[in-house]
């Protein structure tokens, strides 16, 4: 087990990467969760140094800051619909894999980690077109594992108010994706291997800056996921470079 940290520097590069990871399942793209890791960053420089890391569980506090910022500033309405996520990718027939492609390279190896970005990338997609208070009910519980409670006390909130979000979220995931999703239900017609080319011209993919977090084994590992929450838990976390993590732990 480690050392608490004995810094607030030490604390943010122990923490940083899982923020950064949890603001991407929010909001869905990396760009924007690192706009608002600059945010936390900038609110700790002007917490007492002290008694945030003597609170009990700075992490937790760090995390309640930034899921508190992240549903004011992302409002009340989805940032698009469960309708045109299916425009995007569900408005042509299934495409086989071509290699000359943007982004593909002609290189093989390009295609494990496309599928894997797609996988990502469409899921947490699914999960943008929740309304966002709805949408960090499932991040907090199914993803981050906090329990209803404990994720009703760092939004300051009722529990009976949160375990209504959490419901709702997790029924429209279910029911969006229980139909459509290979991943789900092998018998459904949506497999990332037919849509990947119709998702990278419609620039819903892109390649990742770095395959560093992608696992070496393929997308559809592991058979089908029945439960939602086990599917996305099984979604690789986007990383931070260490330089960033760097750069933000200074403030």
């Amino acid at each position: 087990m480690s050392s608490p940290p004995q810094t607030v520097r030490e604390l943010l590069n122990q923490e940083l990467p899982k923020l950064y990871a949890f603001a991407y399942q929010m909001c869905g793209a990396r760009r924007d969760a690192a706009r608002f890791l600059e945010e936390l960053s900038q609110q700790v420089a002007k917490l007492d140094d002290q008694k945030l890391l003597h609170d009990g569980d700075p992490g937790r506090t760090l995390l309640g800051m930034m899921a508190r910022t992240m549903e004011e500033n992302l409002g009340r309405r989805s940032e698009h619909s469960f309708e045109s996520l299916d425009t995007i990718l569900r408005s042509d027939i299934t495409r086989p894999i071509d290699l000359s492609n943007v982004g593909m390279g002609d290189d093989p190896s390009k295609v494990h980690l496309m599928l894997w970005e797609l996988k990502r990338t469409c899921l947490t997609s699914v999960l943008g077109c929740l309304p966002p208070g709805v949408r960090l009910s499932f991040v907090l519980t199914d993803l981050v594992g906090l329990s209803p409670k404990e994720a009703a006390e760092i939004l300051g909130i009722k529990e009976s108010a949160y375990r209504v979000r959490l419901t709702r979220a997790r029924k429209r995931i279910e029911d969006y994706l229980a139909p459509r999703c290979f991943h789900v239900d092998r018998e459904n017609p949506c497999t990332c291997t037919g849509r990947l080319m119709i998702a990278v011209d419609a620039g819903f993919v892109k390649p990742p800056t770095s395959g560093e977090d992608i696992p070496h084994e393929p997308h559809d590992t592991g058979g089908p996921q029945r439960d939602v929450g086990s599917l996305y838990r099984g979604l690789p976390h986007v990383t931070l470079a260490q330089t960033e993590i760097d750069r933000l732990a200074k403030g």
